[in-house]
């Protein structure tokens, strides 16, 4: 457990915020319950943040402006001392995270919402994210194919280095009526049943997959969960989508195969943060440290996956 000293107040605030629980909270911060909610009232009292729970989210109401400062310096701090908080974007799908948590501080959040996932970023409660960039191209000026590995500004305030790109694949269970099937159409898949997300939670993906008569049940995921996504196919009858380094382990857990159709759906990985994180002189060791946490764990579970380093 962490000695309680060294979590701070402000860490008991972000935290608080970021999972809406005063018992997920002591649990990561490794303090008990108690203790985290006496030290967020302190803080907020301290402060005149006034910090609760309104309605059903915790948040603060005052001195916005205070609070906003107080999280750029505890970054700019953990930046420095290397420990980032990372979360994973749902891109990637239900890798292993040892690798990563050698180099930064995994955070159990997984948005399937990537415009929450740029809000954490930019409020500052998290500081890098490993993401796709295919939701964001309207902020990115370019296509994903001209991407290389270099700093690439999203936003005034957001910045992105792209990492490596996949093209998304079709997929279902081992005895699928439609595996063998050469000549594969929209007609064909529309018959099956396949998880969807709101459109304002992935615009663009929902459109390539409507296209092809895919994306016709809704999910009702907020935060990634590999049996209800690559999984909702498992049933032999509906068919699904995966990052095609994830095939060997969704083989092996629910017997699914890829099919031979093209969703023609590309996504591009980025480590993504605000331009004070990205930019300061100490981040390239962590980023480095992230790359190759990435690729072994990518690597050692399947193939392809493009770097562009």
């Amino acid at each position: 457990m962490i000695q309680e000293e060294l979590v701070s107040d402000l860490d008991v605030v972000d935290f608080l915020e970021l999972f809406n629980s005063t018992v997920e909270s002591s649990l990561m911060l490794g303090i008990s319950q108690s203790s985290c909610s006496r030290r967020y009232r302190a803080f907020s009292e301290r402060y005149d943040i006034g910090f609760d729970r309104i309605g059903d989210r915790y948040q603060a109401t005052h001195n916005l402006d205070v609070l906003a400062n107080f999280r750029q310096a505890s970054q700019k701090l953990r930046i420095r001392q290397g420990n980032s908080r990372c979360c994973m974007g749902w891109q990637l799908g239900g890798i292993g995270l040892e690798e990563l948590n050698k180099s930064v501080i995994m955070l159990k959040l997984r948005p399937m919402n990537v415009w929450h996932q740029l809000s954490l970023l930019e409020q500052r409660l998290v500081d890098v994210a490993v993401m796709g960039l295919m939701e964001l191209q309207s902020m990115l000026g370019q296509s994903l194919d001209r991407l290389r590995a270099k700093r690439v500004p999203l936003s005034p305030t957001m910045w992105c280095v792209p990492i490596g790109t996949f093209d998304l694949q079709l997929v279902a269970h081992q005895d699928h009526p439609l595996h063998g099937r050469q000549d594969l159409s929209q007609d064909d898949l529309c018959q099956y049943p396949s998880p969807a997300l709101p459109m304002g939670m992935a615009p663009m993906l929902m459109r390539d997959l409507q296209n092809h008569g895919l994306a016709s049940q809704p999910c009702g995921l907020v935060d990634y969960d590999e049996t209800a996504w690559e999984g909702f196919a498992s049933d032999g009858v509906g068919l699904s989508y995966a990052a095609p380094h994830r095939l060997p382990a969704l083989s092996n857990t629910y017997q699914l195969r890829p099919l031979h159709y093209s969703l023609g759906v590309k996504e591009c990985l980025a480590i993504v943060g605000h331009r004070d994180v990205i930019g300061d002189s100490l981040f390239p060791t962590t980023f480095n440290s992230m790359v190759k946490g990435l690729q072994q764990e990518i690597n050692g579970s399947g193939h392809g996956v493009q770097w562009l380093l």
